[in-house]
């Protein structure tokens, strides 16, 4: 479909829309009139909301006439005002604080077609992006705009296939088969007058396909038709220069992917939070990604093939990424996003032309396909601790607050920001709900440049279609969205900008979305019915269930109807071909060359383009990370009854069955040293085997760690340290401070407070050190049934080899050396010789024993169990040798953190 001969592009240098309905005219701006001058009183900032101001980009023109027409009506901007002329008595309405246009769905029906196009007219002019997809095909409409002259040389952009008309001295349009067209600006760098154009530079051109049968939607209008009057009052071009420069200046202060290395991954300062934002495009050039797959111990590792050399391009908008189970998808997903290890990629990923930065998973958002916000915390105090972590300590807390509120108004959150996400055990916020939380919390730096994987999945047909609406809102500001999605419904899919089909790894179609794909493969033979939906009918075509009308290959012909795999295999190769040889796939390639072969043109030729080694960097102190992340460990401890409460009752009830059982013990040689061993036995069971549910701790939080510590909310020592001091102490420490008290005076241990306080002592390191091994087992086996064996085996073995079950010297010589890495050695060693060197045990005198029986000190049983008492070093021995393996154990856990593997 291509826009009437009408459409008359002006040789001028300043914007000129022209119309020969000047009833549309007439009702476009009084429309336009009417909405500001209910924004009047606001005095609004220039923000660029959802359309772009009209004059900050038109500058004054010149009075034109179409053919002599004297009833055509000018809709144009003069210095910045708005407005309306009427040649037959110059009747002007001015609107001097015009900085709105008014939203699309606010607008009459009849008007919503010609408002688009003028909207892209004029954002033609605009440094921002602008929605393509709201933009439809003017048939009845007839404007005309130019380009204004710029000092960048179109020839510098190759891969802009720009369509030129007869004449060269006018600055074409890029254009797509529908007769819309997408014009982008050409801007100079602010920071290097001498830099080459590349592609951070959103620059002229055109999506996928060409004008087919030769017709262009626009012609030249030659200047001897443009009216004598057209050069009266006529503004130089520099104006539209300075106002170039105005929009540059503001821009400049936006972060950027081009720019990061001098302004922060946080939001923007002088832009809203509803204001637009500048999305990145990311080019990926030849990706294959290989793993190593070793079935069982003892064979061999097969080498298998995810992505097998995929290149495309993915632009502002709603990009989605589709195709059946095990294709690649998710994969190619986690490439773009740079959370795929790089020793098994080849091939590479340009944003805006240039290498991905090292930190661009810190300026890039990233939602999971399963969400792992904190259950136990609200919405708000999830997307409050996102903000207080990732927006710079310039912001004020008042500042950040705001930000949580704007985030949860535009996420739809507002009935839910104070409800709980919610767990296993504690009924939270909708699938839905959960999932814009994720959203939110990334949202919170402003992304130029949005992952998702799999958004919908989980999510019944509801809420599926309300997040990618979400989605879709978010892409109309001009944030690059890009998602991984299986199978979604024709509602959904309507909302796509551009889509990529993979199979096994390999691109089958990469283009235009909605009707664009079900034409292609029309072209291929296979045919859309009107009632099937698009992504069904994609999903039949690869799995081999919709033939061609064309007929199909001999060898899919031959394959039996049954035999699905083979049949899926066949179609699949067939695709694959079919794409890498059409039309569509060369222009793609082109383009990605195009964009490789100007970086390394310019790699080469300037020095100043050899990227630095950007480290992950952190919006926040680390006083302020690790504040942030110990305040959210602990309201996620209270909120949790089986960590807090439970563990609690456990600890209470123990102290307290101990106490009665032994209660005040007596110094008799029958029962008083047999007592004592026992207790101190079962208390160091206690706070040893308590650690059990320490295991789970990494493990559950694994992959939210992972996921918060790649993205720059944290450093890793951090988290370690809020886990010790928010999660070890409370729930290991602080019960033996508590209760243990309660035991030791029940049973009539030593009433000194010297005793007592290394009692306690020796117990708190005893569990310390326990919990120190359970962490470092956590941080490295993934599942929990595992772990679980692991440190009970190592706990039994620690106790076996204490010399209190067996006899260290009847144990062989080889084995009696793993005493020293024995816990229960050092905490009974402790505190059985603080308990027994000061004792006399002498028999009751009521003992049925005929055995003459005399006293003895405690000092012999020590002495046969091998436990020093004589100096104080014996006593502090233990308490040195259970803090080595505390801190042994502590660095072995936060190094293995530090070398988890944070790729996906």
């Amino acid at each position: 479909m291509t826009l009437p001969t009408s459409f008359l592009p002006v040789d001028h240098h300043d914007t000129t829309i022209v119309t020969n309905d000047h009833k549309i005219m007439k009702s476009l701006s009084d429309y336009y009139i009417n909405e500001n001058k209910q924004k009047l009183h606001s005095n609004l900032q220039t923000n660029f909301s959802e359309f772009t101001c009209l004059s900050q980009i038109i500058k004054q023109t010149n009075p034109l006439t179409h053919n002599s027409n004297q009833n055509t009506k000018i809709f144009t901007s003069n210095k910045g005002n708005l407005i309306l002329s009427q040649h037959e008595n110059q009747q002007i309405i001015q609107s001097p604080q015009y900085n709105y246009m008014p939203r699309v769905n606010k607008m009459p029906r009849d008007l919503r077609s010609h408002h688009n196009c003028l909207k892209q007219l004029i954002n033609s002019n605009s440094p921002q992006p602008f929605d393509s997809s709201q933009i439809t095909s003017p048939e009845d409409t007839q404007f005309s705009v130019s380009m204004p002259t710029h000092s960048s040389n179109i020839s510098d952009f190759p891969d802009s296939k720009l369509f030129h008309n007869h004449t060269t001295d006018h600055t074409d349009l890029p254009v797509t088969t529908d007769g819309s067209f997408e014009a982008f600006k050409i801007l100079n760098n602010p920071l290097d007058n001498n830099y080459t154009p590349t592609e951070d530079h959103k620059q002229y051109r055109s999506l996928h396909d060409t004008i087919q049968d030769g017709k262009f939607p626009y012609t030249k209008m030659n200047s001897q038709t443009i009216p004598d009057n057209a050069s009266n009052n006529s503004i130089q071009p520099t104006n539209i220069e300075k106002n170039y420069n105005q929009v540059n200046s503001t821009m400049s202060k936006k972060q950027t992917l081009t720019n990061f290395d001098e302004f922060p991954p946080t939001p923007g300062g002088s832009f809203s939070q509803r204001g637009k934002i500048s999305g990145a495009k990311l080019s990926f050039h030849h990706i294959s990604y290989e793993v190593k797959i070793q079935k069982t111990l003892c064979s061999k590792p097969v080498i298998k093939t995810i992505l097998d050399d995929v290149s495309g391009i993915l632009r502002p908008g709603m990009n989605a990424l589709m195709g059946p189970t095990g294709s690649g998808k998710s994969s190619l997903l986690d490439v773009l996003a740079g959370r795929k290890d790089p020793k098994f990629l080849s091939g590479k990923v340009l944003i805006d032309g240039r290498p991905q930065p090292k930190n661009f998973k810190c300026i890039s958002g990233y939602v999971v396909q399963d969400d792992i916000v904190m259950g136990t915390l609200t919405v708000r105090e999830n997307l409050s601790f996102s903000a207080a972590l990732r927006m710079t300590m310039h912001y004020t807390t008042e500042e950040r607050n705001q930000k949580v509120n704007d985030i949860i108004d535009e996420l739809g959150l507002n009935a839910v920001a104070d409800s709980k996400v919610g767990t296993e055990l504690v009924r939270g916020v909708s699938g839905g709900e959960r999932k814009r939380t994720s959203i939110g919390m990334e949202l919170i730096t402003e992304p130029p440049v949005l992952f998702l994987d799999e958004p919908t999945t989980g999510l019944d047909a509801y809420m599926a279609g309300q997040v990618v609406k979400t989605l879709k809102a978010l892409a109309k500001r001009g944030r690059t969205i890009i998602f991984s999605i299986h199978q979604p419904k024709y509602s959904i899919y309507k909302l796509f900008d551009t889509l990529t089909l993979i199979y096994r790894g390999q691109i089958i179609y990469h283009g235009l979305a909605k009707k664009e794909p079900i034409r292609y493969f029309g072209r291929l033979g296979y045919v859309c019915e009107n009632h099937n939906n698009p992504p069904d009918f994609f999903m039949d075509v690869i799995h081999g269930e919709c033939l061609r009308q064309n007929g199909n290959t001999p060898d899919v012909q031959i394959v039996d109807h049954h035999d699905t795999q083979e049949r899926m295999h066949l179609v699949g190769q067939q695709l694959i071909q079919d794409w890498q040889t059409s039309e569509m796939a060369q222009h793609v390639l082109e383009e990605v060359s195009s964009i490789a072969n100007r970086l390394e043109k310019y790699e080469n030729g300037s020095k100043k383009s050899k990227d630095k080694a950007v480290d992950i960097s952190f919006a926040a102190s680390y006083f302020r990370q690790l504040k942030k992340v110990c305040w959210r460990s602990i309201l996620n401890l209270l909120r949790d009854p089986l960590a807090s409460v439970i563990q609690t009752i456990v600890y209470l009830f123990f102290a307290l069955s101990m106490g009665i059982v032994y209660f005040q013990m007596n110094d008799s040689l029958e029962s008083g040293i047999q007592n004592r061993t026992g207790l101190f036995y079962f208390c160091t069971l206690q706070v040893i085997f308590v650690n059990l549910a320490t295991i789970e701790l990494f493990i559950k939080e694994r992959v939210l760690f992972i996921h918060e510590s790649s993205s720059g909310y944290y450093q890793v020592s951090v988290y370690f340290f809020s886990k010790v001091i928010c999660d070890i102490i409370p729930t290991k420490v602080l019960p033996i401070l508590l209760f243990m008290p309660i035991c030791y005076w029940m049973a009539g241990l030593q009433k000194t407070f010297g005793a007592f306080m290394f009692f306690e002592l020796i117990l708190c390191l005893t569990t310390l050190a326990a919990a120190a091994i359970a962490l470092f087992i956590s941080a490295s086996v993934t599942v929990f049934g595992l772990a679980n064996a692991i440190i009970s085996i190592i706990y039994v073995f620690m106790m076996a080899f204490s010399g209190f079950l067996i006899n260290l010297k009847s144990m062989a010589v080889w084995l009696s050396w793993l005493r020293y890495f024995s816990i229960f050695r050092y905490s009974m060693g402790g505190l059985l010789a603080m308990e027994m060197k000061t004792l006399r045990f002498c028999p009751m005198n009521n003992s049925n024993t005929t055995i003459n029986r005399q006293c003895q000190n405690g000092t012999t049983y020590l002495e046969d169990q091998e436990i020093p008492y004589i100096t104080g070093w014996d006593l502090w021995y233990n308490v040195v040798g259970l803090m080595v393996i505390m801190i042994a154990f502590y660095i072995l856990c936060y190094v293995r953190l530090r070398l988890l593997n944070k790729y996906k």
